[in-house]
């Protein structure tokens, strides 16, 4: 793996010799947190407009261009981050480049597209509100971050997305689109010396030092219940975790792991193997530059909804005191597993080295995660779930369905804890 600078731009690469593809990833540090609540949304709003027309070329030539190389392009947006990328078969890297370059620095955002990209994103937003399973986590998100920008929903709301104009597009390009907070990787099979030229000559066009800050979140929590003639009670229970940049990040996923994911997690096996409240239960960590949260999901009928809340406070309660060897060594297994597994896709090497070089600085070795990982004793589980049942500030509660048998909200905080 390689890092250079090119005229203030960091770029890294992962050379992968047997791989017939190669994968591209232009990272802009700016997400829905950068945010405010007047241009909530934009970043998603972009995210759409990527591939509509540049200067050099039009929505149909770009839409031709992939399909004739038989190429994946796209862009998605997140909370923290916005990226755009390409994956081609190796001998198409100039002109994934090419096109990349062209949409992030040249896109013009017709008035007309615009209009356009405002019903798909509308549907898209109409989607979601009525996916239960999706709208619970961007209610459970306002309940946590309630007024603030981390706590605001990626997609935006109804009345940006029917205001938003093409001078907006271009003031959030000015100012977070600059050459010192984007990050461009490259995975595969390719030569280093060719994609640093053509980098060189195809980005120049990069305004320089516009480091965009975002505004630092605090946890607050509470409930948000939203009654709704649904056959299940879809509910989200969370607490405060940690960020990414914690040194028991990786605690805190092993522990996910031990609690919710996988067939022989405590939660699936008492809530779905024996109890049988529930066909999916996880537990998962959301993180971010300045803090996290640690969370279980699940959804069942409305008359097991209480049994469901009390049998996986008392399995989390449990296992402040109980976690095996055998456990531990599971779910390290698992963590471990996805990684290296994920080594396999040049897509996925090109994101994860483009993030660990946008909010580390560098890329961590594989062999270091993992020795982190291996390191991890029970004692540091507990330590870290006990960390996150013993935080004083309130949990947070979403729940969507009929709820009218759903415990109160103190009840529920009563058996998340500890005596």
């Amino acid at each position: 793996m390689k890092h250079y600078v090119v005229d203030k731009l960091n770029i890294v690469t992962d050379y992968m010799r047997s791989a017939e593809t190669v994968s591209i990833k232009v990272m802009v540090k700016a997400g829905s947190r950068y945010e405010n609540e007047t241009n909530n949304g934009i970043s998603h709003f972009l995210e759409h407009m990527a591939f509509k027309g540049t200067k050099t070329r039009t929505a149909t030539q770009i839409a031709e261009e992939f399909d004739m190389i038989g190429g994946n392009f796209n862009a998605y947006t997140s909370r923290e981050k916005t990226v755009y990328y390409a994956q081609v078969l190796k001998w198409d890297l100039a002109l994934a480049v090419d096109v990349l370059a062209d949409i992030v620095q040249n896109s013009i955002f017709e008035p007309e597209e615009i209009q356009k990209r405002k019903k798909v994103v509308l549907e898209e937003l109409a989607q979601v509100k009525d996916t239960p399973d999706d709208h619970i986590f961007d209610l459970f998100q306002e309940k946590l971050f309630p007024n603030q920008a981390l706590g605001r929903p990626i997609i935006g709301t109804e009345k940006f997305i029917n205001s938003v104009m093409r001078q907006d597009l271009i003031d959030y390009i000015d100012q977070n689109y600059s050459r010192d907070n984007i990050v461009i990787s490259c995975a595969g099979n390719f030569d280093d010396k060719e994609f640093y030229n053509l980098i060189k000559e195809k980005f120049a066009f990069l305004p320089q030092s516009r480091k965009p800050s975002f505004e630092h979140a605090t946890y607050v929590g509470g409930e948000v219940r939203v009654e709704k003639d649904l056959e299940q009670v879809h509910l989200t229970i969370g607490f405060p975790g940690l960020s990414y940049l914690d040194q028991k990040f990786y605690e805190q996923q092993v522990l996910a792991v031990v609690l919710g994911g996988g067939m022989s997690s405590r939660l699936f096996q008492e809530i779905r193997e024996k109890r049988g409240l529930a066909y999916h239960i996880s537990t998962f960590s959301m993180s971010y530059a300045d803090l996290g949260v640690f969370a279980v999901y699940s959804a069942t009928n409305p008359d097991s909804v209480n049994e469901l809340i009390e049998a996986t406070a008392e399995q989390i309660k449990l296992a402040t005191d109980s976690i095996t060897e055998e456990e531990l060594k599971r779910a390290k297994a698992q963590v471990k597993a996805s990684l290296l597994m994920s080594q396999e896709s040049s897509a996925s090497r090109a994101e994860r080295i483009a993030w660990h070089y946008a909010v580390y600085g560098r890329i961590i070795p594989l062999e270091e995660i993992i020795e982190r990982i291996e390191a991890i004793s029970i004692e540091d589980i507990k330590s870290t779930l006990l960390k996150i049942l013993l935080n004083e500030k309130l949990p947070t509660v979403a729940a969507i369905g009929r709820l009218k048998k759903l415990m109160p909200y103190e009840d529920i905080r009563a058996k998340f804890t500890l005596c």
